[in-house]
């Protein structure tokens, strides 16, 4: 028997029109602003679409879009592998709480930028350092998402589990698991979108490789066309990210329901 918190609420699904009419608007705004600064303060769209295609016929767009992922990939890893832990026994042990919560808020509270200077002093300029700035602003997102997900587990559930005669483990799995999912869910497109930003971030300050270092490479040779076209080909991969956890979770709840 499962019992699970189920949330009914559908979010309105954004049409192509839509879109179309989004990307019309900013092109059209960005055209007229184009006009009034020279193309060093802001290039026109057309001159930022031809950078666009001479990154993607270069040779090195995919390389430095691996070494960014690499990046991301481990430093969020390890925040949702170790947050989800810290959350979850925040959850369910008080003392822990008592110990734990503050820290992790302590934690959270601290500007990034800090972090990515000590990171920049520990571990240098040769990329670890911005795996470590994804990974420790990353963990206590992740860990207050779950610990929010606790707080809001329907206690009901767990009584009737108990009148069942549920095992502390099959309560954890039946019960406690599926209602945190919305939560660890909401958490991990919280933290793609935060990721793109802080990988970036540390590659703009600290590394000579990596999507970051193209748009450096762009400031420093006072190329703001490339800087916008490097900070475009961000903005998809983020978006697309974003959108392959959501059909992920899509596919594994349609899965389940034909099990």
């Amino acid at each position: 028997m499962r019992l699970s918190i189920t949330n009914t609420n559908k979010k309105p699904k954004i049409q192509w029109t839509d879109i179309i009419l989004i990307i019309s608007i900013i092109l059209i705004l960005w055209q007229g602003l184009s006009m009034l600064y020279p193309p060093l303060i802001l290039p026109s769209p057309a001159l930022t679409f031809k950078s666009f295609l001479d990154i993607l016929h270069g040779d090195n767009l995919l390389l430095n879009i691996g070494v960014t992922l690499h990046r991301l990939i481990v430093g969020l890893m390890g925040a949702l592998l170790i947050g989800s832990i810290i959350g979850f026994f925040i959850g369910i042990n008080k003392r822990i709480k008592r110990v734990l919560e503050p820290l992790i808020y302590i934690l959270q509270s601290i500007p990034p930028i800090l972090f990515m200077t000590l990171a920049m002093i520990w571990f240098g300029l040769d990329g670890q350092a911005t795996i470590f700035i994804v990974f420790i602003v990353s963990l206590p997102i992740m860990a207050i998402s779950i610990k929010e997900g606790f707080d809001n587990i329907d206690m009901k559930l767990i009584e009737m589990g108990k009148i069942f005669q549920f095992s502390r483990f099959k309560i954890v799995k039946e019960i406690i698991i599926p209602s945190l999912k919305t939560y660890f869910k909401s958490g991990l497109i919280i933290l793609i979108g935060l990721g793109w930003k802080l990988v970036i971030m540390g590659e703009v300050l600290s590394s000579g490789t990596g999507l970051g270092s193209q748009i450096t490479e762009g400031r420093l040779n006072l190329e703001t066309n490339k800087v916008f076209a490097w900070s475009i080909i961000v903005i998809v991969l983020c978006y697309l990210s974003q959108k392959i956890i959501d059909y992920g979770y899509k596919l594994m709840d349609y899965k389940g329901k034909m099990i």
